[in-house]
């Protein structure tokens, strides 16, 4: 009787330790499981999708394409527009899309620049606008990140008068995930104004 007794005691104790042993397992399965379902609902939520002609795909897919020179070009020419050409209803909606392309800390000293040189209040002290021309854009697309050129000038436009300042700059690009924002996949930065002397009208542009 005495024995019966002793083994029902270790068969209990045995259990035990086999429930707990599954309790621990599950617990630890569950954890991982809410894991796995918490990192790909943060994957999905994050994840942005485009429309192509083959349908609707993730911007991760797309932004695997490589740029073309066309796009690295077209961002720039772009990017010089929504910066150098505005007036004083347009200049805060331009400059603000065109620091959605460049690095936070380049655009932010471009910007710099235009308080300095008061342009928002000049553009309501004297009525005045700005326009931008593009010469030429080189980028060197051999290696990542890609580095380029562009040159162009600023026109000023106040009292029936116009002002040309030549404007040139050096800058690399970076790829970055496609979206609405910036459709070319493609960041600017080392952004940096260099020297230019723009050639008289009829003469030789950059190539």
């Amino acid at each position: 009787m005495m024995q019966q007794a002793n083994n029902v005691s270790t068969l209990i104790r045995s259990l035990k330790v086999v429930c707990l042993s599954l309790i621990g397992a599950l617990a630890l399965s569950n954890v991982a499981w809410l894991y796995a379902y918490v990192k790909e609902s943060t994957e999905h939520a994050e994840r942005v999708y485009v429309a192509t002609d083959n349908g609707t795909t993730s911007a991760i897919a797309a932004g695997q394409a490589q740029p073309t020179q066309y796009e690295a070009r077209n961002l720039m020419r772009g990017f010089m527009d929504l910066m150098f050409q505005h007036d004083a209803n347009t200049f805060r909606e331009r400059v603000n899309h065109g620091m959605k392309l460049i690095d936070h800390n380049d655009g932010r000293a471009i910007y710099e620049t235009f308080k300095r040189g008061q342009v928002l209040e000049n553009y309501h002290r004297y009525n005045s606008h700005t326009n931008w021309s593009c010469d030429s854009v080189q980028v060197d697309m051999s290696v990542e990140p890609y580095k380029g050129i562009i040159w162009g000038a600023q026109e000023v436009v106040y009292d029936n008068q116009i002002a040309v300042q030549p404007v040139a700059a050096r800058f690399t690009l970076s790829r970055q995930i496609r979206s609405d924002i910036n459709p070319y996949g493609l960041l600017i930065d080392g952004f940096t104004f260099i020297e230019y002397r723009r050639p008289a009208p009829g003469g030789s542009k950059p190539q």
